[in-house]
């Protein structure tokens, strides 16, 4: 009865405290019942060449007492391939999941995740992520693709573009478009920095309605072929 008394005594008193130790016993309660460890949850690539693929190996290992089956691996983009294939864990077994970051396939700071299934309660799906910055062959300001919004017809624009290759060895050239399009003038010059300036001059067209004006850039390098960095202006064309 004094054990009783005490106790009662004690949730008056420091109701603070004893729901910090209500929730530490449930969380523990918790983590003992998920028996999948991942390591690591998450990795840091850190700065890495763009045109160079990155891969990076997770372990997965159940910790509990009886098996466990590995379903099936979802990524959150076509950046992030898998390679794992579904298995069952016995206790105290572990496999491991590489993912793979295909060359040219994101750019600037990124971050992306693996989502793996199981049959787990709790743990349904695991989420292992993938973060770093890629360092692009040549980093195009303000951005390789703009829109120009609603233009009217004969309303010129000229767009510039500043490009600035990873390397100051690689050379850029200006590829002859496919087809002609409503850009009447397009020049690539290489400025005294060694960055480069295109600038692209549009003269809008009334017979068309939405217009794509796109250009494709060599970029020559002795140690590495790259394919032509692509720079898109969209715009339509017409009253509101």
């Amino acid at each position: 009865m004094a054990i009783l008394k005490d106790t009662i005594q004690c949730r008056t008193r420091h109701p603070r405290a004893f729901l910090t130790i209500l929730f530490m016993v449930f969380a523990l309660r918790i983590a003992s019942a998920q028996p999948l460890s991942v390591s690591p949850v998450s990795f840091d690539l850190g700065r890495f060449p763009a045109w160079k693929s990155q891969t990076q190996t997770f372990t997965v290992r159940n910790t509990g007492e009886s098996a466990v089956n590995l379903l099936r691996v979802r990524s959150s983009c076509s950046c992030l391939a898998a390679d794992f294939q579904p298995c069952t864990l016995e206790a105290g077994q572990e496999t491991s999941l590489t993912v793979t970051i295909p060359a040219n396939s994101v750019s600037g700071n990124f971050s992306k995740a693996v989502f793996l299934e199981t049959d787990v309660p709790g743990q349904e799906f695991l989420k292992l992520t993938v973060t770093g910055t890629a360092i692009p062959a040549v980093e195009v300001r303000p951005r390789s693709e703009v829109y120009l919004g609603r233009l009217q017809p004969d309303e010129e624009r000229i767009c510039i573009f500043h490009l600035t290759p990873a390397n100051p060895e690689m050379s850029l050239r200006l590829l002859p478009a496919d087809a002609p399009d409503c850009a009447s003038q397009s020049e690539l010059v290489q400025e005294d920095d060694g960055t480069w300036r295109l600038e692209l001059h549009v003269q809008p067209d009334a017979s068309r309605r939405f217009v794509l004006v796109q250009r494709q850039i060599a970029i020559d390098w002795q140690e590495e072929a790259f394919p032509p960095l692509e720079i898109k202006i969209r715009y339509t064309i017409g009253e509101d």
